[in-house]
């Protein structure tokens, strides 16, 4: 249950990432537009990104209390992985091999922390 827990915990902090991303791709063409910066700020992405890490704030309080922080917290590296998965299809950014051995590196730390 308690790395469901992290799992879920990590996707909406990823999720939050991902619109906090979106919101300011839009907030930099309102801005290009010449819209104020209170009109460009106030869209849904960064209100569903604020909201997302919040939840994901809240999660990451439950794990704390249920599992040891040197056990979860490298968990956390999981986001680095998502959020790479997330920018290569969603924003169609170029990832370079490098990154691939990153995150196979990260995935590899995951499980033998998980593990122990």
């Amino acid at each position: 249950m308690e790395y469901l827990l992290v799992l879920v915990s990590v996707m909406m902090t990823t999720l939050g990432q991902i619109f906090q991303k979106l919101g300011a791709i839009r907030i930099k063409s309102e801005m290009a537009e010449g819209k104020g910066v209170l009109a460009a700020a106030a869209n849904i992405h960064i209100v569903l990104g604020i909201g997302s890490l919040g939840l994901g704030a809240f999660l990451w309080l439950l794990v704390l209390s249920r599992m040891e922080l040197s056990l979860a917290y490298p968990m956390m590296s999981i986001g680095y992985v998502l959020v790479t998965i997330a920018s290569k299809y969603i924003f169609k950014e170029k990832v370079p091999l490098h990154r691939y051995a990153g995150i196979a590196t990260i995935i590899f730390g995951i499980i033998l922390i998980s593990r122990s």
